[in-house]
């Protein structure tokens, strides 16, 4: 950022890093936005050595074109033909892993909210942006930059079995198996599968991280990790009541106690049409009629939906990937289109915005019905934050 002659702002949500362009002339602010995050694959070819960190979700590709649409809007050439302003926000945690840490951040205060948008939304630094923009990776054979149209929402819970341990071999009789209740409650969570119904796009995924201290042992502590995600906050709601209820179910049948802290995750996502048809503009630009498309409702789930309910907002796919994202087989395969190319669309879809009094960001801005207020958003965030312990009374 300093060497396109940016003056950036540290250290916002921990490791955020956000420099604002003023045109000097009143318009709408604009955020094009980048994620600073990895996963842990140790297995990838690329995985760091000691932390087992891997690109296998593309981030590494936003925050290159976003710092590619920095260096071309920087221009004072381009700048002064602008109103409003324009600000480049690299956004930390935006995958919502490693639940158990980031909870020990929120408890000692660091943070409130277990992702990085979230966290700048609750910082205020989203408070005078009006429009958000940012490109995704996409693992496909098309050589495409399509906005997408809408993603689930999720929760995160982490849960925690607690029995008795006792000797595994001489006295299992005395013991109380946490690991049995947690894997009946994960059986009845797979059972509850035909309850859902398609359009909610409902998708549960546990995962063990401690099964037990010995194998000589009773497992006595157990936890769990979760997301429950589905296409609509109701959706989540009634998917969580019923997972709520397998795990007591699980904790009964064994004779255990069942600690559920849950956690918000994201909003559901619905992207703004509108820009997508501004960038659309650029696209045919640089790559033609066939480089442009949509991608269709999406089961993942990204904090940039928690920003779609407050303003417009657009996430481009940039094809150019190959691979199963979070993989160890996720690669980047072109360069020139996921960073300069990419980049050079969300300039130019800022110029298109800005340009000409910033006719066309005005009139989508204006046009824009904010489902949530920042407040309203925020209560509703924290609505979904509780700690359950049942301990089968």
């Amino acid at each position: 950022m300093r060497g396109s002659g940016l003056e950036p702002r540290e250290i916002v949500a921990i490791t955020g890093v956000i420099a604002r362009l003023d045109t000097g002339r009143p318009g709408p602010h604009i955020a094009i936005m980048g994620e600073l995050d990895s996963l842990i694959v140790p297995e990838h070819r690329a995985a760091d050595p000691q932390t087992g960190a891997a690109h296998v979700c593309g981030h590494n590709i936003q925050l290159g074109n976003m710092l590619a649409a920095a260096v071309g809007l920087s221009r004072p050439e381009v700048l002064e033909t602008l109103n409003g302003s324009i600000s480049f926000m690299a956004v930390p945690a935006e995958e919502y892993i490693e639940i158990e840490y980031r909870e020990g951040l929120r408890d000692s205060g660091e943070i409130e909210f277990l992702a990085g948008k979230q966290e700048f939304i609750r910082l205020g630094e989203l408070d005078d942006v009006d429009i958000a923009l940012l490109t995704h990776a996409d693992p496909s054979e098309m050589h495409a930059l399509r906005p997408g149209t809408s993603h689930n929402g999720m929760i995160a819970k982490s849960v925690r079995f607690v029995g008795r341990s006792a000797h595994a071999g001489g006295g299992p009789h005395l013991g109380i198996n946490a690991l049995n209740a947690a894997n009946l409650a994960m059986q009845g969570i797979a059972l509850l599968r035909e309850t859902f119904q398609d359009d909610d796009h409902v998708r549960i995924h546990p995962i063990i991280t401690r099964g037990g201290s010995a194998v000589s042992s009773v497992p006595a502590n157990v936890t769990m990790e979760m997301f429950i995600r589905a296409a609509s906050i109701e959706a989540i709601h009634d998917a969580e009541v019923k997972v709520d209820r397998a795990l007591r179910a699980g904790a009964m049948a064994i004779g255990a106690t069942v600690d559920i802290s849950t956690s918000p995750g994201y909003m559901p996502s619905k992207l703004n049409p509108e820009l997508s048809e501004v960038y659309d503009e650029a696209v045919i630009e640089l790559l033609g009629e066939s480089g442009v498309g949509r991608m269709p409702h999406r089961t993942s789930s990204t904090d940039m939906g928690d920003v779609s309910l407050l303003m417009p907002s657009m996430q481009s796919y940039a094809s150019g990937a190959s691979g199963r994202t979070h993989s160890d087989e996720f690669e980047i395969t072109d360069w020139e289109l996921d960073v300069v190319t990419a980049g050079k669309a969300l300039a130019s879809t800022v110029i298109t915005l800005l340009g000409n009094s910033a006719d066309r960001a005005k009139e989508i801005v204006d046009g824009f019905d904010a489902p949530l207020t920042v407040a309203e958003y925020l209560e509703t965030l924290r609505g979904f934050r509780r700690t359950e312990t049942w301990d089968g009374q």
